[in-house]
């Protein structure tokens, strides 16, 4: 992994001095020909600790530099009897302090013990649907949210809600059996276009599966496209019924696209706002917000529209004292306008909008 460079220096910059203070230290890093901070020291502490608390039975796979920190890493380690479970801890060998504190022995063991409750919520998700015909491509960094191929559209939308919806209730079952407190109100399932599986980055074999599962990459490959999202509610009944009957679609779209979507929403529904509010203006970035497909099909949205009656006095933005409640197609045109709310914020102008 290479030489630590002592001009790594110590402590966290200010706020204030980032800027600078990172330009001095790369421009003193390319002085001295060492061209990138490296983990060495922080490795060999880790190593030390698991052969001293866990003797064989930790190995490091992964190690990262903290940037833009000035010390410390991050390192991985992967269990030998557990190939889910990854083991990761803040290691600063020059300070003698691990995850922020001084106490190295009691964060190598809370971090093993917390590696080991993630390897089993991972296990409990992966069976769930896995055994239900619907193999996890990736899960969220909290494990609280898996990614599975499905083809959404009206004609399938019943049956996939159904199809998910059981393999919610295999995953709210086993995890109601590890305690009460992990049965959660809501589960969430994300949905990706049936082939995606085949062009997915992958991380590196060697390291766990929650590491595999949750990899950046991946992530963001998945998230690079258009998805839908099902949130399904669980019920407080002794089984902890999954209601699939109703499930809450929405779609969740790059960045560009909610903006363009934005756009159009706007124009959309201005021509119908003018015909109470001849002087209506929108507040903007209407498509920024929660927009959820309405029930049984894929083809019509619901959502907020916030607008002022007129345009503020003094050229400044409309901050939005009304709200339209509206329903548009997936790519923001046809707008309807279902209700006008006048009483949205309270006595402080925080926004208070009720379920669309």
């Amino acid at each position: 992994m290479g030489r630590r460079c002592t001009a790594r220096g110590s402590g966290r910059r200010r706020a204030g001095r980032v800027g600078g203070g990172l330009a001095a230290l790369l421009a003193g890093l390319l002085v001295t020909g060492c061209a990138a901070f490296d983990t060495d020291d922080d490795v060999r502490r880790a190593r030390e600790l698991a052969a001293e608390l866990y003797p064989g039975e930790l190995e490091v796979v992964d190690a990262r530099i903290l940037f833009p920190e000035t010390t410390g890493s991050e390192v991985t380690l992967s269990v030998e009897d557990d190939p889910d479970a990854a083991v990761r801890f803040r290691v600063d060998a020059g300070k003698d302090r691990c995850d922020g504190g001084p106490d190295c022995t009691d964060a190598l063991r809370e971090a093993v013990d917390r590696a080991r409750r993630e390897a089993r919520d991972l296990r409990a998700m992966r069976e769930a649907f896995d055994g239900c015909g619907h193999p996890v491509l990736a899960a969220d960094e909290k494990l609280t949210a898996p990614w599975i191929e499905a083809r959404v559209s009206d004609g399938t939308l019943d049956e996939v809600l159904a199809r998910a919806g059981a393999c919610a209730q295999r995953w709210v079952t086993a995890r109601a059996e590890q305690g009460p407190k992990e049965v959660p109100g809501w589960v969430t399932v994300n949905f990706a276009a049936p082939g995606t599986a085949e062009d997915l980055p992958a991380a590196k074999k060697r390291l766990p599966t929650v590491l595999r599962l949750t990899h950046g990459p991946r992530l963001a490959a998945l998230a690079g496209k258009a998805y839908y999202v099902a949130a399904y509610p669980v019920g407080e009944d002794a089984g902890h019924t999954v209601d699939a009957a109703s499930a809450r679609l929405r779609i969740v779209s790059p960045l560009a696209e909610r903006q363009a979507f934005s756009r159009r929403i706007d124009a959309s529904v201005l021509p119908a706002l003018r015909a109470t509010y001849p002087e209506a203006v929108t507040s903007g970035g209407a498509g920024m917000g929660v927009w959820r497909l309405e029930p049984g099909t894929v083809r019509r949205m619901r959502g907020y529209v916030l607008f002022c009656e007129r345009a503020p006095a003094d050229g400044e933005r409309c901050p939005g004292d009304l709200a339209a409640l509206v329903t548009s197609d997936p790519r923001g045109g046809d707008a309807e306008v279902v209700d006008v709310l006048t009483d949205i914020r309270d006595e402080r102008g925080v926004l208070r909008l009720p379920p669309q």
